[in-house]
């Protein structure tokens, strides 16, 4: 056995201390990491962005439905019949505020479709890149349990999610799950539905249903017997009183 003193192993800068979660065992070159950043930045851009898209699209199509029902309740608060009459089935009346109700349910489906089917569907698959690649590239840099990508869809896609900030890194853990898709389907399903109900209601109340409207009154005349009385046009008479012959 040696007497001599065997010198202290220090851990190389960067790396974890003993104890502390494992960093990658090959960790690339700072000019990799500088390209990984960038790509990881790229696509938390380009995931904002079709956020925003979403957004907006959503932002129009309510805004379009308060313009209808603020239309809608100026019309009810005037003493004046907005309706169009329907002679069909028993006769009724279509009242405006009924047609713009409708009108709003239809706006706000076509956002639906716009929403889900196409925006809401981009941003999954940014979402999906984004993660995917925190997985496979970001974690040879940063020694985290998540990403940023990562971590947001574990509180959107689990409600009862749960942070365990004593460990190092963070443990996530959660079991429900539920979609951003099938919560803004819900959004939209109840929304609509709200505008139909609403529509079916305020059509019970003005339909006026079987209510033929009464015929607009003839001016009244003071005299009947002067009404009536034919009309008769006096031959003139030669002059003298008598018939020229």
């Amino acid at each position: 056995m040696s007497d001599e003193t065997i010198p202290e192993v220090l851990p190389l800068a960067g790396l974890p201390e003993t104890g502390s979660p494992a960093a990658p065992a090959d960790k690339p070159a700072i000019e990799q990491q500088e390209v990984y950043v960038s790509i990881w930045k790229i696509a938390v851009d380009t995931q904002m962005h079709f956020n925003e898209m979403s957004v907006k699209a959503r932002q129009f199509g309510l805004t379009f439905v308060a313009a209808a029902l603020g239309l809608g309740v100026v019309l009810m608060s005037r003493n004046q019949e907005f309706s169009l009459p329907v002679p069909y089935f028993g006769g009724f009346d279509l009242h405006a505020i009924v047609v713009l109700v409708i009108a709003s349910a239809f706006s706000l489906y076509a956002v639906r479709l716009l929403d889900l089917n196409v925006y809401h569907k981009m941003l999954r698959g940014a979402v999906a890149f984004g993660e995917d690649f925190e997985e496979s590239y970001m974690k040879q840099i940063f020694t985290l349990e998540r990403g940023m990508t990562q971590a947001i869809s574990q509180f959107s896609r689990h409600a009862d999610t749960k942070v365990d900030k004593k460990a190092k890194p963070y443990k996530y853990s959660g079991e429900t799950l539920k979609t951003a898709g099938d919560k803004l389907a819900r959004f939209y399903n109840i929304s609509i539905g709200t505008l139909v109900i609403l529509a079916l209601g305020l059509f019970i109340m003005t339909g006026h249903f079987g209510q033929r409207r009464p015929m607009p009154a003839e001016p009244a005349v003071s005299n009947p017997a002067v009404a009536l009385a034919p009309i008769t046009t006096a031959t003139p008479k030669p002059p003298g009183g008598a018939d020229a012959k």
